[in-house]
């Protein structure tokens, strides 16, 4: 017995294209689920001595009550000795090392249980990440297994976590003004966060009510509002500190309900995808021996790694993965559309795309990408996520056949 899509692969020569999420989601519900899991134990310890690791840097320990207030007790979380405020899983130096063990989790399953890089990784044309998920398409690009999988895993998520404390302590904590924040509450039912999804609305008109907006407080201009993720034809995130993003959405209310433009805030505490969140600290962070440890080069990377910045870079052709990978997170705005370009391509012959999450956001991206065009019907999205997704996925079939799941 084999996995199914590896027997697909083999009999019918598919070809793949394989993508992870980002951030905003709610990641600890999922990893939950992964933890479960006995094929995943020595994942898991990996992860745990990790963060372990992190949390105990003395740089860190001097000012854990500032970015680790609540510790990060991973392990009873999972075990759910613990119940941990959402508010608190929001925070840069919990939710980026969150998110990315998550999606990591089901990469390593997805592995352990069949799907061998040595052969499935030449049916996979490339692979992509949506913001903090391209360091796991580069993971997947290494085609590492067993020790060495697990290995670089423990060498990332050093890396995962001590970005988030880097992005944390350059951009700071910042207070919502009570009346906004009352607002807020009252209107959206949520607290304001520094990014928000706004939808249904035009790329065009959302520039031009920023614009207008920038124009009648002057003050907001010194770390103005931006789009800074593009989604799709309507889908975009901007970003801003959060009062003025809060204070955006009040001015513009009536008008987005009236044309009922749709407007989500994503927890996490930091913007991501602009220059002015850290400025020239990104190079602290490029000094941290978390950084320089990761000494992966494009020639390492079996398989294209498609970037999501606007010149849709393959990450072959970069020389250190590790500081392009925090500033394309950091400093560049995000193009979905040209993280995936290969999907529209006539020639790239691609017959599924796989999704490992976290969340299944960049699922429904993807498939509202794909809507009207002529790879619409041709190729098949799949997410890995949570128990029915990951076992789909990774079922046993009938090497012969792809038939009969165990």
């Amino acid at each position: 017995m084999i996995p199914y899509f590896l027997c697909k692969a083999r009999n019918e020569n598919k070809r793949f294209f394989i993508q992870f999420g980002g951030q905003g989601n709610s990641f600890l519900k999922e990893m939950q689920i992964l933890y479960e899991r006995e094929d995943l134990k020595e994942f898991f310890d990996v992860v745990f001595q990790a963060i372990d690791y992190c949390i105990h840097r003395d740089d860190i320990k001097l000012e854990k009550n500032i970015f680790y207030p609540e510790g990060f007790p991973l392990k009873d979380w999972l075990e759910k000795r613990k119940q941990p405020k959402e508010e608190y899983l929001s925070i840069c130096t919990i939710t980026f090392p969150g998110n990315q063990i998550t999606q990591l989790g089901n990469l390593y399953a997805f592995i352990k249980n069949g799907y061998d890089p040595d052969e499935f990784l030449s049916y996979v044309h490339s692979v992509t990440g949506h913001s903090g998920g391209l360091q796991a398409a580069v993971i997947f690009a290494l085609g590492k297994k067993n020790k060495d999988l697990l290995d670089i895993i423990y060498n990332f998520i050093i890396w995962y976590t001590i970005a988030g404390y880097y992005v944390q302590k350059s951009y700071g904590f910042r207070e919502i003004p009570e009346e906004i924040l009352e607002w807020s509450l009252k209107s959206d039912k949520e607290k304001p966060y520094p990014m928000a999804v706004v939808s249904n609305i035009g790329f065009s008109e959302l520039e031009d009510y920023i614009e207008e907006f920038h124009n009648k407080y002057i003050e907001i201009k010194e770390f103005p509002i931006k789009i800074s993720l593009i989604n799709g034809n309507d889908i975009f995130v901007i970003t801003g500190h959060a009062k003025d993003i809060a204070l955006f959405r009040k001015e513009y209310y009536d008008i987005f309900i009236k044309n009922n433009y749709k407007w989500n805030y994503i927890p996490v505490s930091a913007p991501f995808h602009r220059w002015d969140t850290m400025k020239e600290k990104i190079y602290d962070f490029y000094n941290d021996e978390a950084c320089k440890n990761l000494t992966i080069t494009g020639k390492d990377l079996k398989v294209p790694v498609i970037s999501f910045t606007d010149d849709a870079i393959n990450l072959q052709n970069i020389e250190n993965i590790s500081e392009y990978l925090a500033d394309a997170m950091m400093n560049q705005v995000l193009y979905w559309e040209k993280a995936i370009y290969p999907l529209f391509q006539e020639d790239s012959k691609i017959d599924y795309v796989l999704d490992f999450g976290p969340g299944k956001i960049t699922t429904i991206l993807t498939k509202l990408a794909l809507k009207g065009t002529p790879k619409e019907k041709l190729i098949e999205i799949h997410s890995c996520v949570g128990r029915a997704g990951l076992n789909y996925v990774i079922r046993k079939v009938d090497p012969e056949t792809c038939s009969s799941s165990l």
